[in-house]
């Protein structure tokens, strides 16, 4: 008799910013798995089978400082995207997934955002070249799910502003590898 396959609903955001030349996204450090991934995570019943909700409790847990930024909205990048069964660590079994993807729209200056965030928190920037090539840094798989699903890959995922952040490219340069060092501790 086969075991049946265990199921998981996913819900992720996408920020994604012009820095300058430079393309950054809000990612998250998993101290537990050693790996970056999107912010997001799994379905719970308070979402209702909404993973736009799931999308958003998320990002309001693992990016505090959204909550009191106003104006963000979230708008689908994907539809629901099928992956697997892949060997979950988690749970200790193979799993099917099925995620969606939303991308963070800020329609006021994003300037304070950025600002707002803390160096000691386990969110951390990288550039769009590092999450598809993956040499300095241990991704998540589900960045090449999202790679995959788009037909332009990540880099067909609009701004999440259409400000280009230049004036900040310091603190994303200076901050990102203390932030990764901190978080992996």
């Amino acid at each position: 008799m086969m075991d049946a396959v265990r199921r998981s609903r996913l819900g992720f955001v996408v920020i994604k910013f012009r820095v300058g030349g430079i393309v950054y996204y809000l990612m998250r450090v998993n101290p537990k798995w050693k790996d970056i991934n999107f912010i997001g995570g799994h379905e719970k019943p308070r979402d209702g089978g909404d993973l736009e909700k799931t999308a958003r409790r998320e990002l309001w847990e693992e990016v505090p400082s959204v909550r009191s930024y106003p104006n963000i909205e979230l708008e689908p990048i994907t539809g629901l995207v099928s992956y697997g069964p892949i060997y979950s660590r988690s749970k200790g079994d193979q799993v099917e997934y099925e995620a969606q993807f939303f991308l963070v729209k800020i329609i006021n200056s994003p300037n304070s955002l950025v600002e707002l965030l803390s160096d000691r928190s386990k969110n951390i920037w990288i550039s769009e070249n590092e999450l598809i090539r993956a040499e300095k840094y241990r991704m998540s798989g589900l960045v090449e799910v999202l790679n995959s699903a788009k037909s332009g890959g990540l880099e067909d995922i609009p701004y999440s502003s259409g400000t280009d952040l230049s004036s900040l490219r310091s603190y994303f340069e200076e901050n990102d590898g203390k932030q990764l060092e901190f978080a992996l501790k």
